[in-house]
């Protein structure tokens, strides 16, 4: 009878070790999506990549600190789908960008939207229902 489960022992765990990383990576929010707040910067770093694209911003305090926020947004096949591209962005860029900001208190957060220095405004999060096609 021993040698019969083993199988579905195996089994068992093999999925529980299998689906760890994904309950990692989607399983909590480490940010606190009831929030929201608004930084106005500059951009030292866009990411245009799979699985997650990512901005970086380096924002001055009034005491002239500068504090550099890593910035999540969603993959590449939906922002295009919300009018984004790889060229969106780029270093040096000023722009304002609204987040839900981490849960931690550390400075990173995942995007709502941003705009651009000549107005345009762009969306970083998925309307509800919609999902990446990857």
């Amino acid at each position: 009878m021993k040698h019969k489960l083993a199988p579905l022992f195996c089994m068992i765990i093999g999925l529980l070790i299998g689906s760890a990383p994904l309950r990692a990576h989607h399983g909590g929010s480490e940010y606190d999506n009831q929030h929201q707040i608004t930084r106005k910067g500059t951009v030292s770093k866009w990411f245009w990549a799979n699985p997650h694209c990512y901005v970086y911003l380096d924002v001055k305090d009034a005491g002239g600190k500068t504090t550099n926020w890593g910035l999540e947004l969603s993959d590449p096949a939906l922002m295009k789908k919300f009018g984004w591209s790889s060229n969106t962005l780029h270093e040096g860029d000023e722009v304002t960008i609204t987040f839900s900001p981490s849960k931690k208190g550390t400075p990173v957060g995942h995007v709502q939207k941003v705009v651009l220095a000549d107005g345009k405004v762009l969306s970083g999060v998925v309307p509800h229902g919609e999902q990446s096609e990857e």
